[in-house]
């Protein structure tokens, strides 16, 4: 696969989605949830938390070209790595192509590292992902945690 950089390059990335579906590319936004600011004030080991920020919103027109429903697992692919997360329909409206994923752990895992000595990866975009459905279950904080930076 080939993603077009900010200089007009295009770089290579070898990595393969193993899911059940097609893939499709969508343009990814994060940022702070009134749900997320909640479930990480009363913990973030909790199923709570999990449920807050492991989730991509995606809206109605999007999820039905995925083949997805609320509730559904779906693997997201950045340049910068993935995550599996859990589907929710957007209550909001949100433009067909973007996707919303809570600022957080699974965030993380596939925004750009760069902190700019400011200890919080770098947010905003562009971001380009993939996403298709899978039968994988989103990890919890424990589990993310160990695959990002145990075992890689």
């Amino acid at each position: 696969m080939y993603w077009s950089m900010p200089c007009g390059c295009y770089k290579i990335c070898n990595y393969a989605i193993n899911g059940i579906g097609d893939s499709m590319r969508f343009k990814l936004n994060t940022g702070r949830t009134i749900w997320q600011g909640e479930a990480i004030e009363a913990g973030k080991n909790l199923e709570l938390y999990r449920k807050a920020a492991g989730v991509c919103y995606i809206n109605e027109e999007d999820m039905a070209k995925l083949g997805v429903n609320e509730g559904d697992s779906v693997k997201v692919v950045s340049e910068y790595g993935d995550v599996v997360v859990s589907v929710k329909k957007a209550n909001q409206p949100m433009p067909e192509g973007m996707v919303f994923i809570p600022m957080g752990p699974w965030a993380n895992c596939v925004v750009l590292p760069e902190t700019n000595s400011t200890a919080m990866p770098s947010f905003k975009g562009p971001i380009y992902v993939d996403i298709e459905k899978t039968n994988e279950e989103v990890p919890i904080m424990m589990d993310l945690m160990r695959k990002k930076y145990i075992e890689c």
